[in-house]
């Protein structure tokens, strides 16, 4: 495996992980998290620097992406059907449990679970493509 084009890749998907990120948070659900953020549901501030931490968080995640699509090469063969399989494998495995989970046991209702869960599929299918994209064998 190529370590270095693993973590760029990872780099450059975490980029478009988290510009679905924004898009969804703020064009999707802003509104609502304003709603729930009034009815002390959700809070007004964070209790750590969330947007750096995140941010960190979803490049790692990136990086864990590529590095699985990496690792399916073999079995799989390299290019874009493998980056999607990978990547939506990984989006509904880490979506749906918690989208599920907090529909039934949170106040925020399903329009938020729903839209967070598409944010995890798409962000993780989007960066494991373009992060697959920028993956080269040494």
């Amino acid at each position: 495996m190529n370590y270095g084009r693993i973590v760029l890749g990872g780099i450059v998907g975490g980029i478009a992980y988290t510009i679905v990120s924004i898009v969804v948070n703020m064009a999707a659900l802003g509104a609502r998290y304003e709603l729930l953020q009034g009815k002390n549901v959700f809070r007004a501030e964070p209790r750590l620097p969330f947007l750096p931490i995140y941010i960190l968080l979803l490049l790692a995640v990136s990086i864990g992406l590529v590095w699985l699509y990496a690792a399916a090469r073999t079995r799989l063969g390299p290019g874009p059907k493998t980056a999607l399989t990978v990547g939506l494998l990984v989006g509904l495995i880490a979506a749906v449990p918690h989208a599920l989970a907090q529909y039934c046991w949170s106040y925020v209702g399903g329009f938020v679970s729903l839209w967070q869960g598409i944010e995890v599929i798409v962000g993780s299918v989007l960066a494991t493509l373009v992060g697959g994209w920028m993956y080269r064998e040494p």
